[in-house]
């Protein structure tokens, strides 16, 4: 083994120690499966009606109370490339932040899913506060990234949360479900306008992100936020690249492709990132 290969080989040693299986957390006890899951292709899953999340930690050495909870995209039909929260696993928990990925219900067999879908993003939010102090997490550092209809998801979740029920049986549902931070990833408007999401100074600061030759989830949506968000005197900031269409976000040659970095550098000039 020559001097390079050794060592890329101790950097590899290094990302990968803490590479623990996901922690898998049942959003409600007694939830009943109304079917088998069904894998698809790139790491994803269908016909959920179980909905779970998967929390990956990093090592407690390195844990930054950073979380970042993550809502892949599907049509709601699957939430794609799960295993891997969209490259978030690999990219954040070596820098010391928690991913927690959510596995919301599909249809099938949900008939209103985004409703159920809703529902799911909610209590995963009051999870991870309700779990904070377990899993080394600041409450006050969660940030929400979706992805096409993961990104409806997110902004739904954004413009309907509530702080919880203090009078609540369930302790997780005393919980606020309002990210802190929120990241839409080429935003689909599944058939909605802005007006119809009630985005006030309520909302979480957003980054917006999108492909200027996107069909399926238009530049124009994706503009409307962040003006909706500004008009609201919330913070917010546009990414647009040139082409790449719907999946530009997941071409390893196309600039969109390095958005973890650029959230990075968002997250670091409002504070919150601090190594």
């Amino acid at each position: 083994m020559n001097i390079l290969n050794a060592l890329l080989f101790t950097a590899l040693l290094t990302v990968n120690a803490w590479a623990q299986p996901p922690l898998m957390l049942k959003l409600r006890e007694g939830d009943v499966s109304a079917g088998p899951e069904v894998e698809t292709k790139g790491g994803g899953v269908a016909n959920i009606s179980v909905p779970e999340i998967a929390v990956h930690l990093p090592d407690p050495a390195t844990a930054t109370g950073m979380a970042f909870i993550v809502c892949p995209g599907g049509s709601y039909r699957e939430v794609g490339a799960f295993n891997d929260g969209m490259g978030t696993v690999p990219y954040f928990v070596p820098k010391g932040a928690a991913v927690v990925v959510l596995k919301y219900r599909t249809k099938p067999p949900s008939t209103d899913v985004v409703t159920a879908a809703l529902a799911d993003a909610k209590r995963a939010v009051r999870l991870v506060r309700h779990h904070a102090k377990d899993w080394a997490i600041d409450p006050q550092k969660i940030v929400m990234i979706g992805s096409s209809a993961g990104s409806h998801l997110t902004l739904n979740l954004a413009t309907h949360a509530d702080a919880g029920n203090p009078a609540a049986e369930d302790p997780v549902e005393r919980e606020s479900c309002l990210p802190n931070y929120t990241v839409l990833l080429c935003p689909w408007p599944n058939k909605q306008t802005v007006d119809q999401f009630p985005i006030n100074r309520e909302m979480p600061p957003s980054f917006v992100a999108c492909a200027k030759d996107d069909q399926i989830a238009p530049i124009a949506f994706a503009e409307s936020i962040v003006e909706a968000c500004k008009k609201a005197g919330v913070p917010s900031e546009l990414w647009a690249v040139e082409n790449g269409g719907h999946t530009a976000f997941k071409q390893a040659r196309n600039p969109a492709s390095l958005w973890p970095d650029r959230i990075v550098a968002w997250l670091k000039e409002k504070g919150v990132w601090k190594n």
